[in-house]
């Protein structure tokens, strides 16, 4: 999606203010164009049981975890993990967002949905940052589906090599004469993210 005009608008808004918009919305823009990966992914539990266990050269295996099983029987398998989300900026102008709303989707289905309340600067010219999230959610309505199984276990089966879409929908705060104003919409943070990139950490 092209947020270009969306932009402009803030730009023009923001000059009539002050110039700590145009450098908010001059780093919003360059955070477009940073290169996003996941930096460690750490406690992954479904249904309070570590996702290491499950995971096989053949993919996920029940058999071994009679609580996840049990979880399914109730329509209720809760997930529990922390990921960082690492980011590079290679532009020569800092990036950076305010606080912000964000949507996590895996594929075309949301797995959460939150608030992130502090703010992310990413200086120019190769900077890095890690930005740590905590997932706790339930993902039975996504899981429960049989075609999502079958990507589930392709996904943590040792034996393959295939990946899934991660999106990130983030709507940003940009601070206007001391007010915080939402973002109009969703800028959208893609990542293709393979099997091999998870399970070296769930090893």
């Amino acid at each position: 999606m092209n947020y270009f005009k969306i932009i402009f608008a803030f730009f023009f808004i923001g000059s009539l203010f002050s110039c700590g918009v145009k450098t908010q919305v001059n780093q919003l823009e360059a955070l477009q164009h940073c290169v996003f990966g996941v930096n460690s992914i750490d406690s992954v539990y479904l249904a309070g049981v570590p996702v290491e266990k499950l995971a096989g050269k053949s993919g996920f295996d029940l058999a071994r975890a009679p609580k996840l099983a049990l979880a399914f029987f109730q329509q209720k398998v809760p997930l529990k993990a922390r990921f960082d989300l690492g980011i590079t900026n290679p532009g020569t102008e800092d990036a950076g967002i305010n606080d912000f709303e964000y949507i996590l989707m895996i594929a075309d289905y949301e797995l959460l949905r939150g608030v992130y309340e502090r703010a992310i600067l990413v200086p120019a010219n190769g900077g890095e940052v890690a930005v740590p999230f905590d997932i706790n959610t339930d993902i039975y309505p996504v899981i429960s589906k049989p075609e999502n199984q079958r990507v589930l276990s392709d996904f943590f089966s040792v034996s393959k090599d295939t990946s899934v879409t991660i999106t990130l929908k983030v709507k940003p705060n940009i601070v206007v004469a001391d007010r915080k104003v939402s973002y109009p919409g969703y800028i959208d943070i893609k990542k293709q993210l393979s099997n091999r990139e998870v399970l070296k950490y769930l090893q």
